[in-house]
């Protein structure tokens, strides 16, 4: 049969059909179609929903080694699908995950290490982020930025912090691009630099970043290091408002009245 998700591309429509081929495939042993079998029994797709047959399936396929199971255990248990919440038992499936050589799942099991209490998690958290980070991932490289920001696993440094969101961001992570905007216009381990602040905020922006947008529209509404524009800031304000930008809201409607 091959890798189970071929059936998904042969029989996309009749959902009943299948779930009936993957569960015929998952008794015969197959290890790919007991995987798929949980996700249908998880999600109700094409048969009654049912946790339990779910579990039960899901984690067959872990014990045969399939590393999507492991991965999906971890995501069961992490975010409740299904099943009560544990994060002890998400920690352990994101682990079996990863050293099955399920990558994803490394990235998973240190962002639940990370929002935990303990030194020693929120320490193995940021050596996870810091490896992902030298492999080129933006996204690890700004959580690294915000460990040493935080203070959170590593020793505080807004030098260090602001090192790793410029990678982030070089690598195009919005979320970093707005981080370096607000550093440089508000001097937080950076020399103030209105000029390099809205650069950011512009590349943030522009992959549509509410907040960047509002910081832009402060920027032309008090003139800081652009010229001050009535219809710019408007204008910026009104596309982070769009969605869903509180404090954008009432500059507009303070601007509007103006």
């Amino acid at each position: 049969m091959g890798r189970a998700w071929t059936i998904e591309e042969t029989r996309p429509d009749d959902r009943k059909d299948l779930f009936e081929a993957y569960l015929t495939a998952a008794r015969l042993g197959k290890m790919e179609a007991m995987t798929n079998v949980g996700l249908h029994f998880l999600y109700g797709d094409g048969v009654r929903r049912d946790p339990k047959r779910s579990r039960m399936w899901t984690e067959k396929a872990a014990g045969l080694g399939d590393d999507v199971a492991a991965f999906n255990l971890g995501l069961a248990y992490d975010y409740g699908r299904g099943i009560r919440k544990d994060k002890t038992l998400a920690e352990a499936w994101y682990r079996q995950a990863a050293a099955m050589g399920f990558a994803v799942a490394e990235g998973n099991l240190a962002y639940l290490l990370f929002a935990s209490t303990e030194a020693q998690q929120q320490q193995e958290a940021v050596r996870i982020y810091r490896k992902h980070a030298r492999q080129g991932h933006a996204i690890p490289a700004y959580n690294v930025g915000l460990a040493y920001e935080l203070g959170k696993g590593v020793r505080k440094s807004l030098k260090r912090a602001n090192a790793y969101y410029e990678m982030s961001a070089k690598g195009g992570y919005a979320e970093a691009q707005l981080a370096l905007g607000y550093n440089y216009s508000n001097g937080v381990g950076l020399p103030t630099d209105a000029l390099r602040a809205f650069a950011w905020f512009r590349l943030a922006a522009g992959q549509g970043h509410p907040s960047a947008s509002f910081n832009l529209g402060l920027m032309f509404a008090n003139g800081e290091g652009v010229p001050k524009s009535k219809a710019r800031a408007m204008r910026h304000f009104r596309d982070a408002a769009s969605q869903g930008h509180v404090k954008s809201a009432r500059w507009l409607r303070k601007l509007q009245k103006a």
